[in-house]
């Protein structure tokens, strides 16, 4: 099980990689990610995910996407 510092890097990292350069709301998304005080909205960041482009995620990140959901709702 992850931290939530490890589940906030998990999330950003998964912003980065799939949505920087395509998503609007990227910048939004990293400032809410990297704010403590915010909750984490893991369900939009894979909502804009599946929205933007047909991500193929690798097993680790399915493993900290599932930890993520547990983790933030």
């Amino acid at each position: 099980m992850l931290t939530d510092q490890q589940a906030r890097t998990a999330v950003k990292e998964l912003v980065v990689k799939y949505l920087k350069g395509v998503a609007p709301d990227c910048q939004l998304l990293i400032e809410l990610i990297e704010d403590p005080s915010q909750q984490v909205p893991i369900r939009g960041v894979l909502e804009d995910i599946r929205q933007y482009c047909n991500a193929r995620y690798t097993q680790q990140e399915l493993e900290h996407i599932d930890d993520c959901l547990y983790i933030f709702g």
